[in-house]
């Protein structure tokens, strides 16, 4: 268990971080006179949408994510194509990966009722982020608010923007970096896969062709591979296989699995090739707390990724139509 010197630390380090985002321009009660109900309406909301569907708590989280990284936290990628620009969600990468779409619209129709013009795209999605997670056990963060929808979509950004499952240790550094995310943050941010499912075919390789020599990865766990091989079937890469053993409870679980090879992903797996990585895991297994409260932690200084292209708050979250 961590010791209270290292929780104070965390403590400490979340005021450090408090302070860095109010000067960022974003607050905790940025909505406190225009929308007092704005934080109740959402939560009431995604508890609807995981009570109905535990699955789609990953799939709002991962909004946040994916948002962020690209043009930063603008709800961008919320937009639809138009006739001359190919939108985020239609990357390869999100294509019929990212769903809750119309999870958000529906909450932001919600808030249009209660407040109109008032609260944006980008800000739904911080606040549905972190309401999905405390749903599935997870620790709540405050929420920084006031963010600007940005105005256009480009679905060739975000090849060069996020993160790929087959991606190296280095490559996940450098990747989180282009965003100002540190090491730490990335390894902290990798356990949001404790939540969720994967298509087969994200592992494909690892259980079946490693390195196209047409055999297992020799790194993963045998009789884990062989119970993978039965819910992955060669000729099936599109059914779907849980994150990690406890994919419906937001825990430190995911990190445990690395450390005994059962990780799915090479970018998962990755993280146990660096000693950093190993030492968090580690640390996270004996302490999952401190997993929880760190991962609220870089949350917040993700949520902080600053809008390239800001341009106002939508209306409708999926179109260019600002309300003010």
């Amino acid at each position: 268990m961590a010791t209270i010197s290292s929780h104070w630390f965390l403590w400490t380090a979340t005021i450090f971080l408090t302070a860095m985002v109010s000067q960022g321009q974003l607050t905790t009660d940025f909505y406190d006179s225009t929308c007092p109900q704005a934080a109740t309406i959402v939560k009431q909301k995604v508890d609807e949408f995981v009570d109905a569907d535990k699955g789609i708590a990953a799939g709002l989280m991962r909004l946040h994510f994916h948002d962020c990284f690209v043009r930063g936290c603008d709800g961008s990628v919320l937009l639809n194509s138009t006739n001359t620009t190919l939108a985020e969600k239609e990357a390869l990468i999100n294509n019929g990966s990212l769903r809750g779409f119309e999870h958000i619209d529906d909450i932001k129709m919600e808030l249009e009722s209660a407040c109109p013009g008032v609260v944006s795209c980008a800000d739904i999605l911080a606040m549905v982020a972190r309401d999905a997670t405390v749903k599935l056990g997870g620790l709540s963060w405050e929420v920084f608010l006031g963010r600007i929808d940005g105005r256009s979509s480009v679905a060739d950004e975000v090849n060069t923007s996020l993160p790929f499952r087959t991606f190296n240790f280095s490559q996940l550094v450098a990747t989180f970096a282009k965003v100002g995310l540190d090491t730490k943050d990335m390894i902290v941010l990798s356990g949001g896969h404790s939540i969720g499912q994967l298509h087969c075919g994200a592992f494909f390789e690892r259980l079946w062709d490693f390195q196209g020599q047409n055999i297992t990865d020799p790194s993963m766990d045998p009789e884990f591979a062989e119970s993978l091989k039965a819910q992955c079937p060669r000729d099936n890469p599109l059914l779907f296989k849980g994150a990690d053993s406890t994919n419906a409870t937001f825990d430190a679980v995911y990190y445990s699995d690395l450390l005994n090879q059962k990780g799915l992903m090479d970018s998962d797996v990755a993280l146990m090739s660096d000693p950093l990585g190993v030492e968090y895991a580690t640390e996270a297994v004996q302490d999952p707390y401190s997993f929880l409260f760190e991962f609220g932690t870089a949350m917040i200084k993700m949520g902080n990724i600053p809008a390239s292209d800001p341009y106002g708050w939508r209306k409708n979250c999926a179109v260019i139509e600002p309300c003010n």
